[in-house]
């Protein structure tokens, strides 16, 4: 129970593992919402994750929820996953490496609430004590300190930091101060030159089931070869991938946007958009034929503008800061990993992923889609 300021105000809540969760019920629909998590917590992409990624992962849903205990309303949704391997109970988020960020689905004040109520606490901590290790990666720094309702844990931060580009209100001042007079200049010129030689050159949303599974194949192609362990390249991710970007269209979470030449695809940008804001997720183009002509740079490029069109004024360019990215000289939003251990195992785990670099590579290995 908690009094809060003085105030007569006290949770009475219920804490509980809830394994069959529907995150494509009207509860979580009604409940979820851009100030509660990101688009990676949107109800279609937690749905898919769950059927289509975690049995062939050898993980199994472990979904916490806080309730009102009067009337059963949600208060907050942790969508967890547990996976075995070579021995280890591992529970993290349900990611498997598709999330840029995760997070915890409430009201940011109400985890703040709760995380000062020592009993809501200990009865988190005891359901899931069960695994080795508690490994809750890859959140925001500005988003609520998990830290705070898991006692004990370690956090550092993360490797990689994630990206952004914030346009405000007038799309010339963001180009003129954030893309160089020169490269401005020449991506028109490649525009033109690429209309010239080989047609028309259109950057637009696929339009149907059949665009975006063109598109995707085409994708799927233009990375083979490319990326160090690119998910895209395993059939139980490229088919998640598809066949979300596919759902996900009709319900408005996700766009494929794609970059045509005389009708044929040679650049695609995959991104969520659940939550209000674009995130870049995939992106691939042909550098094989069109590399001169910087297909990649101009699709991000023209669907920033044509985002910016819409009423959009931020740009997620995701987790990396990859070349491409520095034309447009984003800005960081930093990530923390945080872990809890409950045996020796883990307790070793914990301490090679926060401490030892050198080996970090080998959890890959040790266990699948550690990222």
């Amino acid at each position: 129970m908690l009094s809060v300021a003085g105030a007569d105000m006290r949770l009475d809540l219920t804490v509980s593992l809830e394994p069959g969760f529907d995150f494509l019920s009207a509860e979580y629909a009604g409940f979820y919402s851009a100030d509660r998590a990101t688009a990676f917590q949107a109800p279609l992409w937690m749905a898919m994750i769950h059927s289509r990624l975690a049995g062939g992962l050898n993980a199994t849903q472990q979904t916490l929820t806080l309730r009102n205990r009067a009337d059963g309303a949600l208060v907050a949704v942790i969508p967890l996953v547990l996976q075995r391997s070579k021995g280890i109970r591992l529970l993290r988020p349900a990611d498997f490496g598709v999330c840029d960020y995760n997070s915890i689905v409430a009201d940011r004040n109400m985890l703040g609430m709760i995380a000062a109520d020592a009993n809501l606490v200990a009865e988190l901590n005891a359901l899931v004590s069960g695994a080795d290790i508690l490994m809750f990666r890859k959140v925001r720094e500005d988003d609520f300190d998990i830290g705070r309702l898991f006692a004990g844990s370690t956090s550092t931060p993360a490797e990689n930091a994630a990206y952004h580009s914030t346009v405000g209100d007038d799309f010339d001042a963001w180009r003129s101060r954030t893309i160089r007079k020169k490269f401005s200049k020449e991506l028109g010129r490649l525009q033109r030159q690429m209309e010239r030689e080989f047609g028309s050159y259109e950057h637009r949303a696929a339009a149907n089931e059949d665009e975006i599974r063109k598109a995707f194949d085409f994708l799927r192609a233009s990375r083979s070869g490319r990326f160090e362990d690119d998910l895209l390249q395993s059939d139980l991710y490229f088919e998640f991938y598809r066949d979300y970007a596919i759902a996900a269209a009709e319900r408005g979470e996700a766009v494929t946007y794609v970059s045509y030449v005389a009708g044929e695809p040679v650049a695609v940008l995959f991104g969520l958009v659940g939550d209000g804001e674009f995130h870049a997720v995939l992106i691939g183009s042909d550098t094989q034929r069109f590399g001169r002509s910087s297909p990649g740079t101009q699709i991000i490029y023209q669907i920033i503008k044509r985002r910016f069109e819409e009423g959009f004024r931020s740009f997620d360019m995701g987790l990396g800061n990859s070349g491409y990215k520095t034309h447009f000289r984003v800005e960081e939003t930093a990530l923390r990993n945080h872990t809890k251990t409950f045996s020796m195992a883990g307790y070793a785990m914990a301490t090679v992923y926060h401490h030892a670099k050198p080996v970090k590579n080998l959890l890959r290995k040790f266990v699948p889609n550690v990222r």
